[in-house]
């Protein structure tokens, strides 16, 4: 029934993007802003992918002369062709929303326009540093936003669903498959929908999703046949969430491999965080780390009980990686994952050195240190290997020299991670950036905490600064550390998400996971 479901649906998808294909077509002849509009519906509905060449070489051509041919947009359609342009790395200046200030300030008539006040808030998630006017425009919107939510105001119930969930969960901020899900819902009410559209959405998330469940099951399956539950059940068996973090870096159909080994390595790297974070003596942790700088089958001799069982898995995890690799027909092989996992596991042990004697670094000791310990260069590094794109090796060597891109997802990740996690040290005390930024500033945990929070929100815009062509990369390369702060957001945004996945995680994964009616 399942197989004859899929082809059922893969049938008559197929013909509606023909049908969609054509849309595009027809209105790069109509109004410029007409198909902009239509080419950001068809991306926020998740199915743009599709036809990612076809809208990447109307945008080149849309760029030229958006602004310049009409200055007389209103702030809906400034807003939303900003946006789309910064998505797709165009440095479109932010002067274009000066003609709605008066005196300096945005124009408060402005916030009538209750549609356009969202659509500027939106946009305004993509600024730059030192973008004043962009900063602006999100305290004016957010103020604005807050406040129709708690009326009674609201020119409609869809409208209000939609700013509420834009005030909790940023478009710009967001996990792609769930943004479009949510997106499906909203459209579906719209009464200027297109249905042809619409129904190709729903088609082809399913279809998406039918691929995404029978990968989930070969990963758990592995997990199972590994027995690692039985044999260490204390370590935290992330094999389902690790699985949707990565569906939410790499959510096209053709990165399939990625995805089935992106949740391997953070198998793997779960449970080495695990013994070093908990479970391992400083005598076990340092053999375990001598080990790993030598990352061969002959060091395991020297290891006992759970680090052994630990070693064994990341070894096997790598050997996997190398074989898939072989089978895609690719030329490059794993060692610069070996390379950036032994200084992950580098930098977890020098964590654990601190803790072992309740050492607080200073914020300035700490932070380096943190940075490549949270995870994100490694989990990066892997995507790319598992995207098996003609670039991969050039843009592992970019990767391997720790660009700016990386060090402000890693910075992103990392403060995010030890704010969720304050207040829930449960064991022996692991310094974190906040205990640091205290030792170091002699301020206040509220106060520490407000200045971090700031960071985090510098590293949104040097992220969006990144990503503006021309980029030393291609830019799905650029996106998959984007995609990781957007992770890191949804996974710790109320809480240690990923510590405890029941409080959070469980409703985006069934969210995810739960087919769309048609």
């Amino acid at each position: 029934m399942a197989v004859l479901k899929l082809e059922a649906y893969s049938k008559e998808r197929d013909a509606l993007k023909s049908e969609v294909k054509n849309m595009l077509v027809f209105a790069a002849s109509g109004k410029m802003t007409e198909e902009l509009i239509l080419i950001n519906t068809i991306e926020r509905l998740g199915v743009a992918y599709n036809f990612q060449e076809y809208i990447e070489e109307r945008l080149v051509d849309l760029c030229k002369n958006c602004f310049e041919t009409d200055q007389h947009h209103d702030l809906f359609t400034t807003s939303t062709c900003f946006r789309i342009f910064r998505q797709h790395g165009y440095n479109i200046t932010s002067d274009i929303f000066s003609k709605f200030k008066i005196e300096g300030k945005f124009d408060e008539a402005i916030s009538k326009d209750q549609m356009s006040t969202l659509s500027l808030f939106e946009a305004a998630q993509l600024r730059i540093t030192e973008e004043a006017i962009l900063d602006e425009a999100l305290a004016f919107t957010t103020s604005h936003l807050n406040a129709m939510a708690k009326s009674s105001n609201l020119e409609s119930g869809l409208l209000s669903r939609q700013i509420m969930h834009a005030l909790e969960q940023p478009l710009h901020k967001g996990l792609p498959r769930i943004e479009a899900k949510h997106f499906i819902s909203f459209y579906e009410e719209d009464p200027s929908r297109n249905d042809l559209l619409l129904k190709f959405a729903k088609l082809d998330f399913n279809l998406v999703q039918m691929l995404y469940k029978q990968e989930l099951s070969q990963v758990k399956r592995w997990w199972a046949d590994l027995d690692f539950d039985s044999k260490l059940p204390q370590f935290r068996s992330r094999v389902v969430e690790g699985y949707f973090l990565d569906v939410s870096i790499l959510y096209e159909p053709c990165y399939a491999v990625g995805r089935i080994m992106f949740t391997k390595v953070l198998c793997a790297l779960s449970i080495a965080d695990d013994l070093y974070n908990a479970y391992g003596t400083m005598d076990e942790l340092d053999l375990y780390t001598k080990a790993i700088e030598r990352f061969d089958f002959e060091s395991v001799e020297g290891l006992q009980g759970h680090s052994k069982e630990c070693y064994i898995t990341c070894l096997n995890v790598l050997r996997e990686f190398d074989d898939e690799i072989i089978k895609m027909g690719r030329y490059y092989d794993v060692s610069y994952l070996k390379e950036v996992f032994k200084a992950n596991l580098i930098c977890y042990h020098i964590e654990a050195k601190w803790r072992e004697i309740n050492y607080v670094p200073t914020f300035k000791e700490y932070f380096p240190n943190a940075l490549t310990s949270s995870g994100v260069w490694i989990l990066g590094v892997a995507s790319i290997l598992g995207m098996g794109h003609v670039d991969t090796v050039k843009a592992c060597e970019w990767a391997l020299t720790k660009p700016k891109v990386i060090l402000v997802a890693e910075a992103n990740g990392c403060i995010i991670n030890d704010i969720a996690g304050f207040e829930e040290h449960n064991r022996a005390h692991v310094a974190t950036s906040i205990d640091c930024y205290i030792k170091e500033h002699g301020v206040s945990k509220e106060r520490a905490v407000a200045e971090l929070d700031e960071m985090i929100d510098n590293t949104w815009k040097e992220m969006s600064e990144a990503c503006l062509r021309p980029t030393p990369v291609p830019m799905q390369f650029i996106t998959v550390f984007l995609n990781l702060m957007r992770v890191c957001y949804v996974t710790y945004k109320a809480g240690d998400g990923y510590t405890h996945p029941e409080q959070q995680l469980k409703d985006e994964i069934n969210f995810i996971l739960d087919p769309i009616v048609i």
